[in-house]
């Protein structure tokens, strides 16, 4: 079982320790990501700590919320997120899916669609581990012998206590102690085979919507995958358009009912759900970069009911979406 008893040490890279509510949320923003971390009962007055480390593609950081609290991230769309919950419970959310997290499990949250800790019991511990987006992707490339023909979508809950599980568990423990310890895990191509490692263990121990493929189960003959990269590359190529359903069966020669039996087998979403996901992601582009106001972005790529896109964008992302040009107007150009 995997819990408290074998809880990484980080003996070197203590951030605080007994720490008052303000000066936990300090760290915890300073390490992970900027959030919203608010206590959830008034007047509680539990001491927080916070252990962690920071490479150049990984932070790992051990977590004990010393109060009821709540932890909202904000611009999770370049890193995985897997939190490994060792003592009391982590009520989490990712987009429209919600998990309980208890010892000798973990929640895995994919980039695009965020993640949300509703609520972190006092005296809970988890370690979080915060991956770039590039490493994964690129392990999973190599893992295929391709690039990926759909994003990856991880399922949100993953069991430690299994043979996989707890092996990917162990390579974790291995990596926090080497960097703790220091020695040859200094050395930058060392580091990274540890981090590929992990990251490969992840993709092979975890079930996510490529599953099938690295495998070698893909259920069905050859037409579903080529009905599904079909559409897949129509609307990586042209998200503006203004597809419908019937559409892009076409393009697929199937049904739409077959389409969509696919498409949520080997994409994991629905084909109109994965049309949003993808213009969400171009305007989200668009916006960091200050390319274009709002309105202008929304409708660029495809949305017409502007309330929608709004309500959306923020499922999606974790702030709205006058934030992310903001965000990008204050930073300085050369």
């Amino acid at each position: 079982m995997i819990g408290t008893t074998d809880r990484p040490e980080f003996a070197r890279n203590v951030l605080t320790r007994d720490a008052g509510f303000e000066d936990f949320r300090e760290h915890l923003n300073a390490l992970f990501y900027p959030a919203q971390v608010r206590p959830l009962a008034r007047g509680a007055a539990g001491r927080g700590e916070l252990r962690g480390v920071r490479t150049e593609n990984l932070t790992v950081g051990l977590v004990r919320f010393g109060q009821d609290t709540s932890v909202v991230p904000e611009g999770t769309s370049a890193h995985y997120q897997v939190n490994v919950v060792l003592r009391g419970k982590v009520v989490a959310a990712s987009a429209d899916r919600q998990s309980i997290g208890v010892p000798g499990t973990a929640g895995v949250f994919t980039p695009e669609r965020g993640h949300r800790l509703l609520h972190c019991a006092a005296g809970t511990e988890h370690v979080g581990v915060k991956i770039r987006r590039r490493l994964v992707d690129d392990e999973l490339a190599a893992l295929l012998g391709r690039p990926a023909a759909y994003p990856l979508e991880f399922d949100l809950a993953f069991g430690l206590t299994s043979p996989a599980g707890r092996s990917w568990y162990n390579t974790l423990h291995l990596l926090i102690d080497e960097l703790d310890q220091g020695g040859l895990i200094g050395a930058a191509p060392m580091r990274e085979r540890y981090e590929r490692l992990l990251v490969g263990g992840l993709l092979l121990g975890h079930r996510h919507n490529h599953t099938a493929v690295l495998t070698g189960d893909a259920p069905g003959g050859p037409a579903r995958p080529a009905a599904v990269r079909a559409v897949v590359d129509l609307i990586q190529a042209r998200p503006e358009d203004p597809y419908t359903l019937g559409e892009l069966a076409r393009v697929a020669g199937v049904s739409g009912r077959r389409l969509q039996e696919a498409f949520r087998e080997h994409v994991g979403v629905a084909p109109m759900a994965y049309l949003a996901g993808v213009r969400l992601d171009r305007v989200h582009v668009d916006l960091r970069a200050g390319a274009a106001p709002v309105t202008e972005a929304a409708r660029h790529w495809g949305f017409t009911h502007l309330g929608r896109f709004s309500a959306a964008y923020r499922e999606r992302f974790a702030e709205r979406p006058s934030q992310t040009l903001a965000g990008a107007r204050a930073v300085p150009r050369s």
